[in-house]
């Protein structure tokens, strides 16, 4: 069994792989498209993953919030199926609680994951500090944790907060 990202008969018409390899390989040709187009499986997958680390780590696997399979759903997952697989294994190790939420996703992540009807007469300023409480909600009222999330420093936290 073989995989490739590439198109290998592209390649062994223009000389870049071998025809004979080609043909070994070529017995049975299985096309799956990029994990960016199965939104469905990024659930699926996200799941199986959660149960399989959390096994390994002797805990229960918690659950995904809607809005965190949302966000989940809505990256673009360049490195497919083993992207998803490390990230859902940092969340494991990383998350003590029962539901993994957005404040728990990677920070790239966190902003594709819908907040429902959006409000765009709200300035800045009141955005962030819902969003801002929102965060520090999920954790419990952890300003260390909700720092971490933020990408911000304590200090910085404490100053948003007054």
């Amino acid at each position: 069994m073989a995989a490739t990202n590439k198109d290998l008969e592209a390649l062994v018409n223009a000389g870049g792989f071998r025809k004979d390899l080609f043909y070994r390989l070529n017995v049975l040709r299985v096309e799956l498209p990029p994990l960016r187009e199965r939104g469905e499986d990024v659930e699926v997958l996200a799941q199986h993953f959660a149960q399989r680390f959390a096994k390994e780590h002797g805990r229960e696997a918690p659950e995904f919030s809607p809005r965190a399979l949302a966000g989940l759903r809505a990256h673009s997952w360049p490195g497919n199926v083993r992207e998803l697989e490390n990230t859902v294994q940092r969340l494991i190790v990383m998350t003590d609680s029962d539901v993994v939420e957005v404040p728990d996703l990677p920070p790239f992540m966190r902003f594709s994951a819908p907040v429902g009807e959006q409000d765009l007469t709200r300035t800045l300023r009141d955005v962030e500090r819902d969003y801002v409480q929102r965060v520090l909600e999920s954790v419990g009222g952890n300003k260390t944790r909700a720092a971490e999330i933020l990408g911000i420093d304590r200090k910085t936290l404490r100053g948003k907060l007054q």
